[in-house]
């Protein structure tokens, strides 16, 4: 709890950077650090099965990583602490381009497979190259279109069988919610439109596309064009919902998606932020019961009605970036 101002989105972005080495609200981790400072370091200590200590550092020398006391690789580190968040900025996932849902996508292939980040590296090197030959309008380009087919074929693959997996979960728990709500549909449509989606036929489609590529000397086919359409009664969301219906719909999305990860052993955080915002009464319960039975949850709000019929919780205070604990619950942690 915390007026505007108070701190409480940072609270929340640090516990995602202190699990995901990102930010949830901005794509320059430098911009994390307190006004003022040159650097950060967010430590913390996730208990389970074992106790793991995490850190997350960022200065001159750029971003750091650590693994009880020792420095580690990103895949490492992710597979400690799965996280879901939704803020502001996840609002992009319903209403707004598709950068943002293919974001949401390999979020999710990477949260089940951290190790899946080496695909998606080495697909984005080879993209870099292509792009850098068609914007000099030089070089032959069929040694990086093999290496995009390779890779293009294996994460339609990764994310076909996540929408697969989310669709299903979505579909659960917009049941759950006991609102009357039109029908939902998650809808995966690669780049390039293949019929398998083989190694083979991929590379037959970038051949294709290279004359209109070195006309307009971008790429126009792969991954990085996929689109994940999420359909509102026959519609597309963005354009037919509600602010409070997308709203709610981006948090049904949310609780999925952590669906998913408990489902394959990795039970998730969760990092709810401004949660009533753009939510009626009805909707907020309806909310409130998607999350009802997660392992742990961090919710912030400005609103003292928002914990209404919650019945066990810890609540704090958040002034100046610095949390009091007010209330604490039996049984809770």
């Amino acid at each position: 709890m915390g007026p505007n101002g108070a701190g409480k989105t940072s609270l929340l972005e640090a516990v995602y950077v202190l699990a995901t080495t990102r930010s949830f609200r901005t794509s320059r981790i430098a911009e994390c650090r307190r006004h003022g400072t040159e650097s950060f370091d967010l430590t913390g200590r996730i208990e389970g099965e074992t106790r793991v200590d995490l850190g997350v550092g960022w200065g001159e020398e750029g971003r750091r990583r650590a693994l009880n006391g020792r420095d580690s690789s990103l895949a490492e580190h992710l597979e400690v602490l799965p996280v879901v968040s939704w803020s502001a900025a996840d609002g992009e996932v319903v209403e707004g381009a598709p950068a943002g849902r293919r974001r949401l996508l390999d979020r999710g292939v990477v949260s089940l497979q951290p190790r899946s980040l080496e695909t998606l590296s080495r697909y984005r090197r080879a993209l870099d190259q292509k792009r850098r030959l068609l914007a000099r309008g030089e070089g032959t380009l069929r040694p990086w279109n093999e290496l995009l087919a390779s890779g293009g074929a294996e994460i339609r693959r990764m994310r076909s069988v996540y929408v697969e997996r989310l669709s299903g979960a979505l579909t659960a728990v917009l049941a759950e919610t006991g609102l009357e709500l039109p029908a939902v549909s998650l809808d995966y449509r690669p780049s390039p439109a293949t019929e398998s989606g083989s190694e083979d036929e991929i590379l037959e489609a970038l051949e294709r596309a290279e004359r209109h590529e070195r006309q307009r000397r971008t790429p126009l086919a792969g991954p990085q064009r996929d689109e994940l359409e999420i359909g509102w009664a026959g519609y597309e969301a963005r354009r037919v919902a509600s602010g409070g219906e997308r709203k709610l719909l981006g948090m049904a999305i949310a609780a999925a998606r952590g669906r998913v990860l408990a489902a394959s052993g990795r039970e998730p955080i969760y990092l709810l932020d401004d949660l009533d915002a753009e939510l009626d009464r009805q909707r907020l319960e309806a909310v409130w019961g998607l999350f009802r039975g997660c392992g742990q949850a961090l919710v912030s709000s400005n609103r003292e009605e928002v914990w209404q019929g919650l019945e066990s919780r810890r609540r704090w205070r958040v002034d100046g970036g610095r949390p009091r604990l007010e209330t604490d619950a039996p049984g809770t942690s």
